[in-house]
């Protein structure tokens, strides 16, 4: 099952245990946890750095989860179970090669 990760101290783990793995759409950092109930939590960031509208944030970050849920396939077989996916691009691209830049990107895991 695929569920966003919301807790702030799982999310600073993360960022501090995890390891980290980068394209030149998205930097993941990812973690195998073992004290979670099977299910694959993720969390999407868009910066304002890179986006300074919201709707432009807002509108990649809603694409990312789409992607990522029918992607849900992959990210199961990585051997990880928390992700977070850091979109790095200063401009919206459409979904299919979001799309396809996350489904390399899994791969690569």
């Amino acid at each position: 099952m695929l569920a966003p990760l919301k807790n702030k101290k799982k999310i600073e783990l993360l960022f501090r245990l995890g390891k980290k793995k980068g394209s030149g759409f998205f930097e993941c950092r990812y973690l195998s946890y073992s004290e979670d109930d099977g299910s694959l939590l993720f969390a999407v960031v868009a910066p304002k750095k890179n986006l300074p509208r919201a709707v432009d944030r807002n509108k990649i970050k809603r694409r990312i989860r789409v992607a990522l849920h029918k992607e849900k396939d992959l990210l199961a077989d990585s051997g990880f179970n928390r992700f977070l996916f850091i979109y790095l691009k200063e401009e919206v691209f459409s979904f299919g090669i979001v799309q396809k830049e996350l489904a390399k990107l899994i791969r690569s895991l």
